[in-house]
């Protein structure tokens, strides 16, 4: 299978300073076993390092938390600018089957959690992936969660500088079938008892294509209608 997906998700930092490597690493670990969902094991994951052999000597995560050795290895890593660092790991596979995150922290502007996938066959179901996302709020303070592929978010959306829908699109408000008539499917995101965002789905009988003019106009459409009232953000304003 060669479905490839990529997840995108934005947000800023509680506090004007970086946290503390240990920090960064247990929210990556978090993350990863949250990818266990997708038959991603918690000690298949690897840090990134000068070679693959150099990368491959070493486990990122235990079913605990972070080895001593990831650790390590990125507070050694070399940051060429104050304020600024950036951190992940991957499944140790090259190309189908292969999966990478990688983390971008900034204390003057947003931060990502970036997670790019090829041919891993669960991320092409939509309850894992919806699940992923919901659980991935509960780690960072979302300000949204972009699911799709490159070629859409790089050719196909309407708004470059606004998030788009794609297959998934995670904002941190409540949506209701009135507001977004054209989505497939509106997943509710809880903490609690109470709703903090909502998945806006594009598509739920397959997983999106950006080689599909369905699938694109779908999201097309939701991205016009949650502009048209207001509630698609500029990346800007996020």
């Amino acid at each position: 299978m060669k479905f490839s997906l990529n997840l995108e998700l934005v947000f800023r930092l509680s506090e004007p300073v970086l946290p503390a490597i240990e920090t960064e690493c247990a929210w990556l670990w978090e993350f990863a076993s949250v990818l266990q969902r997708a038959n991603l094991p918690i000690d298949g994951w690897y840090p990134p390092a000068t070679s693959v052999k150099a990368s491959l000597r070493n486990r990122a995560f235990y079913a605990s938390g972070p080895t001593t050795a990831v650790i390590a290895m990125a507070k050694a890593e070399k940051q060429d600018y104050p304020g600024v660092r950036s951190f992940g790991a991957w499944n140790g596979i090259e190309g189908n089957g292969g999966a990478v995150f990688t983390d971008h922290l900034s204390v003057s502007g947003l931060c990502t959690l970036s997670l790019q996938t090829k041919g891993v066959t669960e991320m092409a179901r939509l309850e894992v992936v919806a699940y992923i996302v919901s659980e991935a709020t509960r780690i960072w303070p979302a300000l949204s969660i972009e699911v799709g592929s490159f070629i859409y978010a790089s050719e196909h959306k309407v708004f470059e500088k606004r998030p788009g829908a794609g297959w998934m699109l995670y904002l941190p408000r409540v949506l209701t079938s009135l507001q977004v008539p054209e989505a497939a499917s509106l997943i509710p995101v809880m903490d609690g008892e109470l709703q903090k965002g909502t998945i806006v789905v594009s598509v739920v009988d397959e997983p999106f294509s950006a080689a599909k003019e369905e699938h694109v106009a779908v999201a097309n459409a939701i991205e016009l209608r949650l502009v048209d009232q207001d509630l698609l953000p500029l990346y800007a304003e996020l």
